[in-house]
């Protein structure tokens, strides 16, 4: 039965509560590890979440706009999956979100426990993104989102890419990560995994070949290195095929989460 504090019962006046301690803490990498927790925030972001197989673990909510018909919905949603659902004073809410006009909803919920044995059952026999060294939150919390509704299979991260769970990823992905495998490992792990699913790893940069030429036979491994200097030497030396985006005379680059849509939509399975 959750702990389960409506408008009308004593919010959670007080900084110091260990919960919003928790909550707070989540902002930095070392304590998302440290509790294997990660945070999403607004109503869209944790009504999808809620919905999705995560496992959530407490959420907290504006006391004062306990009675907007959204929140009071989220808030009675989440009663019946969360352990603790907590009124908040504003202004300690606001001290927890990481956007600047919050929505008056914020949820914690544990990662996925997800091993590399796992990951590949689950996305064998179908195209993946494998991203590598990309440091830019909002750019990975896209491609997230994309590779989902491309239908990919899932994501892995390699070399120093940025943390699934930062905050920015998080709110990016809009609710990606409770549909989709997603799996941090170095790159030697990576690539035996690769051959391992029998995925033709295809390594998008500039000088390759116009990606609409490309017939590809068997699932793909999408590989989209940083804009700034492209794939590293490990993967582009593993490279099955490079492709390239054709594009007009005078512009160099695209951004590399629109670059992903295109690619990630061109082969379907």
């Amino acid at each position: 039965m959750a702990t389960f504090e409506m408008s009308g019962t004593a919010a959670i006046s007080s900084k110091d509560n260990r919960w919003l301690k928790l909550a707070r803490s989540l902002a930095l990498k070392k304590y998302r590890e440290q509790n294997g927790l990660f945070a999403v925030e607004g109503k869209v972001g944790v009504r999808e979440a809620l919905r999705s197989a995560l496992q959530p673990e407490f959420v907290l909510y504006d006391a004062a706009r306990a009675d907007e018909p959204e929140i009071a919905a989220l808030v009675a949603e989440a009663a019946g999956r969360c352990p603790r659902v907590l009124a908040v004073e504003p202004h300690l809410l606001a001290a927890v979100c990481q956007t600047e006009n919050n929505q008056g909803v914020w949820l914690a919920l544990r990662q996925p426990q997800l091993t590399a044995e796992a990951f590949a059952a689950a996305v064998h026999g179908r195209n993946i993104a494998v991203l590598d060294g990309l440091q830019d939150p909002g750019n990975v919390g896209t491609i997230l989102r994309t590779a989902w509704a491309a239908g990919l299979g899932g994501v892995l991260l390699v070399g120093d890419a940025v943390d699934v769970y930062n905050p920015k990823v998080v709110r990016s992905a809009m609710g990606a990560l409770g549909h989709l495998p997603v799996l941090a490992l170095d790159d030697p792990a990576a690539a035996d995994m690769l051959d391992g699913l029998g995925a033709s790893l295809v390594v998008a940069d500039a000088g390759g070949e116009d990606f609409r030429r490309v017939q590809h036979n068997g699932p793909v491994a999408w590989l989209m290195g940083r804009e700034a200097t492209g794939p590293s030497a490990f993967w582009r030396g593993r490279a099955v095929r490079t492709v390239a985006i054709p594009m007009q005379p005078g512009v160099d680059s695209l951004n590399v989460a629109v670059a992903a849509g295109i690619l990630f939509f061109s082969s379907t399975n």
